[in-house]
């Protein structure tokens, strides 16, 4: 894991790829965290790199990859053309300018409170500056079929935000495309890597990380005992299928 200082905050870069669970993970993270550790200690904030694009409702605009055509759905033709979708579309000078500023210590509140920034998006690993910021790198995958399910279900069907047209053809020409030319080749500046979205062992991983960094009085979380939640099992017990990726050298899979 990095060894970053940016004062007394803790940086936790979430990247991977599209619905993958990055933003449940990061919830899921805060969630837990705050009810193990002793109230008001530590100050959990999550960025979603969403709002450093222009169209902040998804990581991709399904809209530019309707067609003209009358049917439900219309698949590429062969003289359709769409842009390929590039990191460029992330404001990651403004995106590094907020998490800065939020990782700066109050010097006039002594007893302020350990922030843990919790930074999830697609492009997370992608910015080296922004990964030097960081103490912790996690990369979430996940099955490419089951993430088009999971972009369906959650557009079309519960928010109704997007057709099913609209999803199919930016998962075809646009997400697929970028996930094997941007996205998929940060996996290998993670830490941890996550290979079925927001697992509970993995997230407890995560905290476990977490939970190295704090310092003073927030380093003693109040239910580390709970049935349940071990963070450091001296016997094989939920981290039975951790290892770590020898060729690599690099990161922890969970397989």
């Amino acid at each position: 894991m990095s060894k970053a200082s940016t004062g007394d905050s803790i940086i936790v870069l979430l990247g991977g790829g599209h619905v993958s669970g990055k933003k449940t993970t990061a919830i899921t993270v805060k969630k837990e965290l705050m009810s193990i550790m002793p109230k008001n200690s530590i100050n959990v904030q999550i960025i979603d790199m969403n709002a450093y694009t222009d169209y902040s409702k998804s990581s991709v605009d399904s809209r530019k990859f309707l067609s003209i055509e009358t049917s439900a759905i219309t698949i590429r033709k062969e003289d359709k053309q769409y842009d390929i979708l590039k990191p460029s579309r992330f404001d990651f000078k403004k995106l590094k300018q907020d998490v800065k500023l939020l990782s700066k210590r109050n010097e006039e509140e002594e007893e302020e409170p350990q922030r843990v920034l919790l930074v999830h998006g697609l492009y997370a690993l992608y910015d080296k500056e922004l990964r030097d910021l960081a103490h912790i790198k996690v990369f979430i995958d996940g099955d490419p079929d089951t993430r088009l399910i999971r972009w369906i279900e959650r557009d079309v069907l519960e928010r109704k935000t997007d057709t099913l047209e609209g999803v199919i053809n930016a998962y075809l020409f646009g997400a697929r495309v970028e996930m094997n030319y941007y996205i998929f080749p940060t996996k290998e500046f993670a830490d941890v890597v996550m290979p079925r979205g927001a697992e509970p062992n993995a997230v407890r991983l995560v905290i476990d990380g977490v939970l190295l960094y704090l310092t003073g009085k927030n380093a003693h979380p109040e239910r580390l005992n709970v049935s349940g939640y071990n963070l450091r099992p001296t016997e094989i017990g939920i981290f039975e299928r951790e290892r770590f990726d020898v060729q690599k050298n690099k990161f922890y899979q969970l397989n």
